[in-house]
Protein backbone atom coordinates (compact mmCIF):
# COMPACT_ATOMS: atom_id res chain seq x y z
CA UNK A 1 0.00 0.00 0.00
CA UNK A 2 2.66 2.44 0.85
CA UNK A 3 4.21 1.64 -2.66
CA UNK A 4 1.26 2.06 -4.11
CA UNK A 5 0.47 5.80 -2.50
CA UNK A 6 3.75 6.83 -3.29
CA UNK A 7 3.55 5.98 -6.62
CA UNK A 8 0.10 7.41 -7.27
CA UNK A 9 1.86 11.00 -5.24
CA UNK A 10 4.47 10.61 -7.67
CA UNK A 11 2.56 10.05 -11.35
CA UNK A 12 0.54 13.46 -9.83
CA UNK A 13 3.51 15.21 -9.78
CA UNK A 14 4.99 14.46 -12.84
CA UNK A 15 1.68 15.54 -14.29
CA UNK A 16 1.34 18.98 -12.60
CA UNK A 17 5.26 19.35 -13.94
CA UNK A 18 4.74 18.32 -17.10
CA UNK A 19 1.57 20.55 -17.40
CA UNK A 20 3.52 23.18 -16.17
CA UNK A 21 6.61 23.00 -18.56
CA UNK A 22 3.76 22.75 -21.48
CA UNK A 23 1.85 25.78 -21.05
CA UNK A 24 4.40 28.23 -21.38
CA UNK A 25 6.01 26.42 -24.81
CA UNK A 26 2.07 27.11 -25.63
CA UNK A 27 1.46 30.47 -24.99
CA UNK A 28 5.37 30.91 -26.70
CA UNK A 29 4.19 29.34 -29.93
CA UNK A 30 1.39 31.97 -30.94
CA UNK A 31 1.30 32.93 -33.32
CA UNK A 32 1.50 29.69 -35.74
CA UNK A 33 -0.75 31.04 -38.42
CA UNK A 34 -2.16 34.29 -39.60
CA UNK A 35 -3.59 36.52 -37.39
CA UNK A 36 -6.47 38.77 -38.44
CA UNK A 37 -6.78 42.84 -37.25
CA UNK A 38 -10.13 43.89 -37.52
CA UNK A 39 -10.67 47.89 -38.48
CA UNK A 40 -14.19 49.04 -37.83
CA UNK A 41 -13.01 52.36 -40.45
CA UNK A 42 -12.12 52.11 -44.66
CA UNK A 43 -8.62 52.07 -45.95
CA UNK A 44 -6.68 55.25 -46.00
CA UNK A 45 -7.82 57.14 -43.09
CA UNK A 46 -5.78 57.89 -39.59
CA UNK A 47 -7.33 54.77 -37.59
CA UNK A 48 -6.60 52.79 -40.69
CA UNK A 49 -3.08 54.12 -40.97
CA UNK A 50 -2.13 53.01 -37.39
CA UNK A 51 -3.84 49.67 -38.10
CA UNK A 52 -1.25 49.03 -41.17
CA UNK A 53 1.65 49.94 -39.37
CA UNK A 54 0.90 47.88 -36.28
CA UNK A 55 0.08 45.18 -38.27
CA UNK A 56 3.50 45.35 -40.02
CA UNK A 57 5.21 45.50 -36.57
CA UNK A 58 3.71 42.68 -34.85
CA UNK A 59 4.26 40.67 -38.29
CA UNK A 60 8.27 41.25 -37.58
CA UNK A 61 7.53 40.22 -34.11
CA UNK A 62 5.90 36.79 -34.59
CA UNK A 63 6.76 35.72 -37.95
CA UNK A 64 3.16 35.22 -39.44
CA UNK A 65 1.12 37.45 -41.52
CA UNK A 66 -1.19 40.60 -39.96
CA UNK A 67 -4.01 41.28 -42.33
CA UNK A 68 -6.27 44.77 -41.31
CA UNK A 69 -9.41 43.40 -42.13
CA UNK A 70 -11.55 46.58 -42.51
CA UNK A 71 -15.28 46.44 -41.49
CA UNK A 72 -16.54 49.67 -41.92
CA UNK A 73 -19.90 50.96 -40.91
CA UNK A 74 -22.86 50.98 -38.01
CA UNK A 75 -20.69 53.35 -35.78
CA UNK A 76 -17.78 50.05 -35.54
CA UNK A 77 -21.00 47.46 -34.72
CA UNK A 78 -20.28 45.54 -37.86
CA UNK A 79 -16.32 45.15 -36.88
CA UNK A 80 -17.26 44.72 -33.36
CA UNK A 81 -19.86 41.92 -33.81
CA UNK A 82 -17.60 39.94 -36.12
CA UNK A 83 -14.84 40.16 -33.58
CA UNK A 84 -16.75 39.03 -30.94
CA UNK A 85 -18.19 36.16 -32.65
CA UNK A 86 -15.18 34.55 -34.19
CA UNK A 87 -13.30 31.51 -32.40
CA UNK A 88 -11.71 32.68 -29.01
CA UNK A 89 -8.16 31.84 -30.39
CA UNK A 90 -6.46 35.41 -30.31
CA UNK A 91 -6.46 35.01 -34.43
CA UNK A 92 -9.20 37.79 -34.64
CA UNK A 93 -8.66 40.74 -32.94
CA UNK A 94 -9.70 44.37 -33.05
CA UNK A 95 -8.65 47.70 -33.11
CA UNK A 96 -11.34 49.92 -32.11
CA UNK A 97 -12.46 53.40 -30.30
CA UNK A 98 -14.72 55.01 -28.08
CA UNK A 99 -17.89 54.14 -29.67
CA UNK A 100 -17.54 49.93 -29.92
CA UNK A 101 -15.92 50.16 -26.02
CA UNK A 102 -17.49 52.83 -24.25
CA UNK A 103 -20.64 54.65 -26.18
CA UNK A 104 -22.94 51.86 -28.11
CA UNK A 105 -24.85 50.36 -25.65
CA UNK A 106 -26.00 53.72 -24.65
CA UNK A 107 -26.41 54.82 -27.87
CA UNK A 108 -29.15 51.78 -29.30
CA UNK A 109 -31.41 49.90 -26.99
CA UNK A 110 -29.96 46.54 -28.92
CA UNK A 111 -26.75 45.60 -30.07
CA UNK A 112 -25.77 42.02 -32.09
CA UNK A 113 -23.25 41.29 -29.06
CA UNK A 114 -22.43 43.06 -25.86
CA UNK A 115 -19.36 45.47 -25.78
CA UNK A 116 -18.74 44.80 -22.17
CA UNK A 117 -18.82 41.01 -21.83
CA UNK A 118 -18.27 39.64 -25.08
CA UNK A 119 -14.87 41.72 -25.98
CA UNK A 120 -11.50 41.17 -23.86
CA UNK A 121 -9.67 44.12 -23.05
CA UNK A 122 -5.72 43.66 -24.62
CA UNK A 123 -4.25 47.12 -24.21
CA UNK A 124 -5.24 50.52 -25.32
CA UNK A 125 -2.76 51.32 -28.26
CA UNK A 126 -2.76 55.54 -28.62
CA UNK A 127 -4.93 58.15 -27.23
CA UNK A 128 -5.63 60.89 -29.27
CA UNK A 129 -6.07 64.52 -28.06
CA UNK A 130 -8.77 66.09 -29.86
CA UNK A 131 -8.08 70.19 -31.01
CA UNK A 132 -10.86 72.36 -31.34
CA UNK A 133 -10.91 73.89 -34.56
CA UNK A 134 -12.56 77.06 -36.25
CA UNK A 135 -12.57 78.86 -39.55
CA UNK A 136 -9.72 80.93 -40.29
CA UNK A 137 -12.72 83.66 -40.82
CA UNK A 138 -14.25 83.85 -37.12
CA UNK A 139 -13.03 86.31 -35.33
CA UNK A 140 -11.67 85.24 -32.49
CA UNK A 141 -8.26 83.76 -31.94
CA UNK A 142 -8.64 82.52 -28.38
CA UNK A 143 -10.90 80.11 -26.61
CA UNK A 144 -11.81 82.53 -23.90
CA UNK A 145 -12.81 84.90 -27.46
CA UNK A 146 -14.69 81.66 -28.55
CA UNK A 147 -16.77 81.70 -25.72
CA UNK A 148 -17.43 85.61 -25.58
CA UNK A 149 -18.62 85.23 -28.90
CA UNK A 150 -20.86 81.87 -28.69
CA UNK A 151 -22.47 83.59 -25.23
CA UNK A 152 -23.14 86.84 -26.85
CA UNK A 153 -24.89 85.37 -29.98
CA UNK A 154 -26.51 82.05 -28.52
CA UNK A 155 -28.26 79.76 -31.61
CA UNK A 156 -26.58 81.99 -34.11
CA UNK A 157 -23.80 79.13 -34.82
CA UNK A 158 -22.98 75.86 -35.61
CA UNK A 159 -20.94 72.91 -34.76
CA UNK A 160 -19.76 70.10 -36.47
CA UNK A 161 -19.13 66.35 -35.66
CA UNK A 162 -18.00 62.82 -37.24
CA UNK A 163 -21.79 61.91 -36.37
CA UNK A 164 -24.32 62.01 -33.42
CA UNK A 165 -23.73 60.45 -30.40
CA UNK A 166 -19.71 60.03 -31.17
CA UNK A 167 -16.75 61.48 -29.17
CA UNK A 168 -16.80 64.89 -31.41
CA UNK A 169 -20.35 65.27 -30.41
CA UNK A 170 -20.64 64.53 -27.05
CA UNK A 171 -17.81 66.32 -25.70
CA UNK A 172 -18.55 69.75 -27.54
CA UNK A 173 -21.85 69.15 -25.92
CA UNK A 174 -20.48 68.74 -22.91
CA UNK A 175 -18.24 71.58 -23.14
CA UNK A 176 -21.33 73.48 -24.16
CA UNK A 177 -23.26 73.06 -21.34
CA UNK A 178 -20.46 73.42 -18.88
CA UNK A 179 -19.79 77.00 -20.19
CA UNK A 180 -23.51 77.64 -20.90
CA UNK A 181 -23.47 78.15 -24.65
CA UNK A 182 -25.93 77.57 -27.03
CA UNK A 183 -24.83 76.19 -30.53
CA UNK A 184 -26.66 74.19 -33.30
CA UNK A 185 -25.22 70.48 -34.07
CA UNK A 186 -24.77 68.93 -37.35
CA UNK A 187 -24.18 65.79 -37.68
CA UNK A 188 -22.00 64.45 -40.74
CA UNK A 189 -20.46 60.98 -42.02
CA UNK A 190 -16.78 61.52 -40.81
CA UNK A 191 -15.06 64.20 -39.64
CA UNK A 192 -13.43 64.97 -43.40
CA UNK A 193 -17.04 66.42 -44.92
CA UNK A 194 -17.19 68.29 -41.45
CA UNK A 195 -13.62 69.95 -42.17
CA UNK A 196 -14.59 70.47 -45.59
CA UNK A 197 -17.86 73.01 -43.88
CA UNK A 198 -15.58 74.09 -41.58
CA UNK A 199 -13.10 74.99 -44.27
CA UNK A 200 -16.04 77.08 -46.35
CA UNK A 201 -17.46 78.71 -42.86
CA UNK A 202 -20.60 76.39 -42.84
CA UNK A 203 -19.83 75.50 -39.45
CA UNK A 204 -17.85 77.41 -37.13
CA UNK A 205 -16.40 75.35 -34.80
CA UNK A 206 -15.76 71.32 -34.69
CA UNK A 207 -13.11 68.87 -32.40
CA UNK A 208 -11.09 66.38 -34.30
CA UNK A 209 -7.69 65.20 -34.08
CA UNK A 210 -5.26 68.21 -34.72
CA UNK A 211 -3.94 66.00 -38.48
CA UNK A 212 -7.26 67.71 -39.63
CA UNK A 213 -6.21 70.99 -38.98
CA UNK A 214 -2.32 71.43 -39.71
CA UNK A 215 -2.77 71.34 -43.93
CA UNK A 216 -5.04 74.56 -42.81
CA UNK A 217 -3.33 76.26 -40.40
CA UNK A 218 -0.01 77.45 -42.63
CA UNK A 219 -3.09 79.43 -45.17
CA UNK A 220 -5.17 80.25 -41.37
CA UNK A 221 -8.07 78.71 -43.46
CA UNK A 222 -8.31 77.06 -40.24
CA UNK A 223 -7.17 77.88 -36.38
CA UNK A 224 -6.65 75.78 -33.74
CA UNK A 225 -7.64 77.36 -30.35
CA UNK A 226 -6.78 74.59 -27.73
CA UNK A 227 -5.52 70.74 -27.85
CA UNK A 228 -6.20 68.61 -25.21
CA UNK A 229 -3.94 66.71 -23.12
CA UNK A 230 -1.19 67.27 -20.17
CA UNK A 231 0.93 69.28 -22.81
CA UNK A 232 1.04 70.59 -26.00
CA UNK A 233 1.54 68.59 -29.16
CA UNK A 234 4.35 67.83 -30.99
CA UNK A 235 2.54 69.23 -34.39
CA UNK A 236 0.67 72.52 -32.80
CA UNK A 237 3.41 73.69 -30.58
CA UNK A 238 2.25 77.24 -30.35
CA UNK A 239 -1.63 75.66 -29.25
CA UNK A 240 -1.97 75.87 -25.95
CA UNK A 241 -3.53 73.02 -24.08
CA UNK A 242 -7.14 73.52 -22.87
CA UNK A 243 -5.66 74.12 -19.57
CA UNK A 244 -3.47 76.32 -20.33
CA UNK A 245 -6.17 78.24 -22.11
CA UNK A 246 -8.11 78.76 -19.62
CA UNK A 247 -10.44 75.04 -18.83
CA UNK A 248 -8.92 73.07 -16.77
CA UNK A 249 -11.91 71.21 -16.47
CA UNK A 250 -12.21 69.80 -19.88
CA UNK A 251 -11.30 67.02 -21.97
CA UNK A 252 -12.09 65.71 -25.14
CA UNK A 253 -10.42 62.78 -26.49
CA UNK A 254 -10.57 59.49 -27.80
CA UNK A 255 -8.57 56.26 -27.86
CA UNK A 256 -7.57 53.35 -30.16
CA UNK A 257 -7.30 49.88 -28.69
CA UNK A 258 -7.11 45.94 -29.03
CA UNK A 259 -9.47 43.91 -27.91
CA UNK A 260 -10.33 39.84 -28.42
CA UNK A 261 -13.49 37.86 -28.69
CA UNK A 262 -14.39 36.39 -24.81
CA UNK A 263 -12.13 33.30 -23.69
CA UNK A 264 -9.03 34.06 -25.49
CA UNK A 265 -6.73 32.19 -23.05
CA UNK A 266 -5.02 34.86 -20.53
CA UNK A 267 -1.59 33.60 -21.93
CA UNK A 268 -2.08 34.46 -25.57
CA UNK A 269 -4.15 38.17 -24.23
CA UNK A 270 -0.46 39.04 -22.21
CA UNK A 271 1.39 38.00 -25.42
CA UNK A 272 -0.41 40.44 -27.67
CA UNK A 273 -0.15 43.01 -25.20
CA UNK A 274 3.32 42.32 -24.47
CA UNK A 275 4.18 42.96 -27.97
CA UNK A 276 2.24 45.65 -28.78
CA UNK A 277 4.13 47.47 -26.01
CA UNK A 278 7.22 46.70 -27.64
CA UNK A 279 6.19 47.98 -31.04
CA UNK A 280 4.95 51.17 -29.07
CA UNK A 281 8.19 51.56 -27.15
CA UNK A 282 10.04 51.59 -30.72
CA UNK A 283 10.80 55.59 -31.33
CA UNK A 284 10.93 54.83 -35.26
CA UNK A 285 7.33 53.59 -34.98
CA UNK A 286 6.02 56.10 -33.30
CA UNK A 287 7.48 59.10 -35.60
CA UNK A 288 6.50 57.01 -38.54
CA UNK A 289 3.21 56.05 -38.03
CA UNK A 290 2.02 57.77 -34.62
CA UNK A 291 3.12 61.98 -34.59
CA UNK A 292 2.52 62.12 -38.72
CA UNK A 293 -1.17 62.09 -37.09
CA UNK A 294 -1.07 63.67 -33.53
CA UNK A 295 -1.61 60.66 -32.04
CA UNK A 296 0.11 59.64 -28.32
CA UNK A 297 1.29 55.95 -27.73
CA UNK A 298 -0.14 54.04 -24.33
CA UNK A 299 1.49 51.38 -23.01
CA UNK A 300 -1.14 49.10 -20.82
CA UNK A 301 -1.66 45.65 -19.55
CA UNK A 302 -5.07 44.06 -20.19
CA UNK A 303 -6.04 44.74 -16.30
CA UNK A 304 -4.85 48.63 -16.77
CA UNK A 305 -7.16 48.93 -20.16
CA UNK A 306 -9.78 47.35 -18.32
CA UNK A 307 -10.03 49.70 -15.21
CA UNK A 308 -9.34 52.72 -17.95
CA UNK A 309 -12.67 51.22 -19.53
CA UNK A 310 -14.52 51.36 -16.38
CA UNK A 311 -13.99 55.04 -15.63
CA UNK A 312 -14.66 55.72 -19.40
CA UNK A 313 -18.12 53.90 -19.74
CA UNK A 314 -19.41 56.24 -16.91
CA UNK A 315 -18.32 59.04 -18.68
CA UNK A 316 -19.63 57.99 -21.71
CA UNK A 317 -22.81 57.22 -20.12
CA UNK A 318 -22.99 60.51 -18.32
CA UNK A 319 -22.46 62.36 -21.60
CA UNK A 320 -24.60 60.58 -23.57
CA UNK A 321 -27.65 60.78 -21.52
CA UNK A 322 -26.59 64.47 -20.90
CA UNK A 323 -26.77 65.30 -24.54
CA UNK A 324 -29.90 63.35 -25.24
CA UNK A 325 -28.89 61.53 -28.15
CA UNK A 326 -29.88 57.88 -29.75
CA UNK A 327 -28.82 56.03 -32.91
CA UNK A 328 -32.27 53.71 -32.78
Amino acid sequence: MPHTTFTLARRTLLAAAALALAAPTWAQSFPTKPVKLVVPYPAGGPIDGVARGLAERLQRLWGQPVVVDNRGGANEIIAGDFTAKSPADGYTILLGADPTFSGNPFLFKKLPFNPFTDLVPITRVVNVNMAFIVPGGLPVNTLKEFVALIKANPNKYNYGSAGAGGPTHVQVDAFLRQEDLQMTHVAYKGIAPAAQDVLSGQVQAMVAGSSAATPHIPSGKMKVLAINGPKRAKALPNVPTFAEAGFPNTEMYFYLGLTAPKGVPKAIVDQIAADTRKVLADQSFVEKTLDVFGFDPISETPEQFAEFLKRDRALAEKKIRAANVSLD
